[in-house]
């Protein structure tokens, strides 16, 4: 999996809220004609994310049998391990690959 950081040349003026950081970065790969195919984020990031946006910012799976979570149309899932948050990708390395972008999470306190 390749990994990519974010442009600076493509980077939106942040606002400190990571919702907006998070919406403008899966904006910009799409628009790059990149498909988002699922989102990496640490306890701290899926907070955020509540808090910010309320409880239908992450909305559990409408099937019970299904352990997942949505962001917008985006899988998200917990990744304890991560830092950042992360997006994967594909369309961007040879076919059937996929690579990461991340979102760094803005200093701002929510």
């Amino acid at each position: 999996m390749a990994n990519h950081p974010q442009r600076a040349d493509h980077e939106p003026q942040p606002s400190g809220r990571l919702t907006d950081a998070l919406n403008a970065k899966l904006a910009e790969l799409r628009g790059r004609g990149l498909a988002p195919q699922w989102i990496e984020a640490n306890v701290e990031a899926l907070t955020r994310l509540m808090l910010e946006s309320g409880e239908a910012a992450i909305r559990l799976d409408p099937d019970p049998a299904a352990d997942r979570a949505w962001y917008g149309k985006v899988e998200i899932r917990h990744a304890a391990a991560r830092d950042q948050l992360w997006i994967i990708v594909t369309g961007e390395v040879a076919a059937g690959e996929v690579s990461a972008h991340v979102v760094a999470l803005p200093d701002a306190p929510v």
